[in-house]
């Protein structure tokens, strides 16, 4: 399962099964009509019925891909609204700080994303880039966590320079996945954006039992 899964991928994925579909369908008329051709003693206005027909078949199979992809693409909920909380599908992982959800927001507010997938910066916490160490094992715990789930998403409408919600995401059960992140050592508390006291206090309680990327050694540690 791909973690950078997305509406996107869901639309192309069911436009492409319609389509082969269609091509099946396709298949199965012409060698119909091929049968026709080389067996038939049949009257000449029945074969022309026959035809006619398997015209109507053909047209309609390309409708039936054209329906699919329809279909699809209006799945996602659209609104200039953002209710508090946003209660919304994660479709994507962008990495251990950023997710996709199955919510079009057509607000202005989203600069360049508006009209796309809503994109959700988690707020108060930083974690590593990629290339650095634990970018990996930070994006693959917001996965585990909230992937294909129905998440909550607390805010103050607030976006960043990149059209991205800042909040924290409500998991089912009710834990907080930025929380989760700083106690477990995947994410550091983001002092340049937030004097936030309890992430203050849940990273130097990760930091105190080296968990994570508290482990590792100043060398390796990267820029947060």
């Amino acid at each position: 399962m791909s973690n950078g899964t997305s509406l996107k991928n869901s639309t192309c994925c069911a436009h492409r099964t319609g389509w082969l579909e269609a091509r099946q369908k396709t298949s199965y008329s012409v060698i119909f009509l091929l049968m026709l051709f080389r067996f038939s003693a049949i009257p000449a206005p029945i074969l022309k019925t026959c035809y006619v027909t398997l015209l109507v078949f053909l047209l309609s199979s390309f409708d039936q891909k054209k329906e699919v992809s329809v279909t699809i693409s209006q799945i996602a909920q659209k609104s200039d609204q953002l209710p508090n909380p946003l209660k919304a599908e994660v479709i994507g992982i962008q990495d251990g700080d950023t997710i996709e959800l199955k919510y079009i927001f057509t607000g202005n507010k989203a600069g360049r994303r508006s009209g796309k997938p809503l994109r959700i910066r988690l707020l108060h916490i930083n974690c590593p880039e990629r290339g650095a160490s634990f970018y990996k094992v930070a994006k693959q715990y917001t996965s585990q966590k909230c992937f294909r789930q129905n998440v909550q998403i607390r805010h103050e409408g607030k976006f960043d320079k990149y059209g991205r919600l800042l909040g924290e995401v409500i998991l089912l059960g009710g834990k907080i996945l930025n929380k989760e992140l700083v106690k477990n050592g995947y994410a550091v508390h983001f002092k340049k954006y937030s004097t936030n006291t309890e992430y203050a206090n849940l990273e130097i309680t990760a930091k105190k039992q080296k968990l994570g990327i508290w482990g590792l050694p100043l060398s390796q540690f990267g820029k947060l």
